[in-house]
């Protein structure tokens, strides 16, 4: 079992040294509808933030170039609604991606 806690750390640890990014992230766990058109929102939970973007998990493989208004948890009073463009998807384990949003400005709450 150690073995496997301690693969599971290293993987952490070489994802954070091989960051590009140069905004800090912070982590940041909440539930994410993401809104794309008219359609339902799809349930998607938040990875970490930062200033910029927002990386969110999702069960829905995305384009990149995809526009879309996050519905994103505030646990001090309503979910903050930014529109957003997809930058990146990655496969993160079966059926899961992750996804690099960029913020583009805030939303108006779309209409269900």
């Amino acid at each position: 079992m150690q073995a496997d806690v301690d693969r599971l750390l290293m993987e952490a640890q070489r994802a954070r040294f091989t960051e590009r990014r140069t905004e800090p992230r912070h982590a940041f766990a909440r539930p994410v509808h993401i809104h794309i058109g008219r359609e339902p929102g799809m349930l998607s939970f938040s990875k970490d933030m930062s200033k910029r973007g927002i990386g969110v998990i999702t069960s829905h493989e995305l384009s990149a170039g995809t526009i879309a208004v996050l519905k994103i948890h505030s646990t001090t009073g309503r979910p903050v609604h930014l529109k957003c463009e997809l930058r990146w998807s990655d496969p993160y384990g079966p059926d899961w991606y992750l996804t690099g949003w960029k913020f583009i400005s805030a939303a108006a709450a779309p209409s269900t």
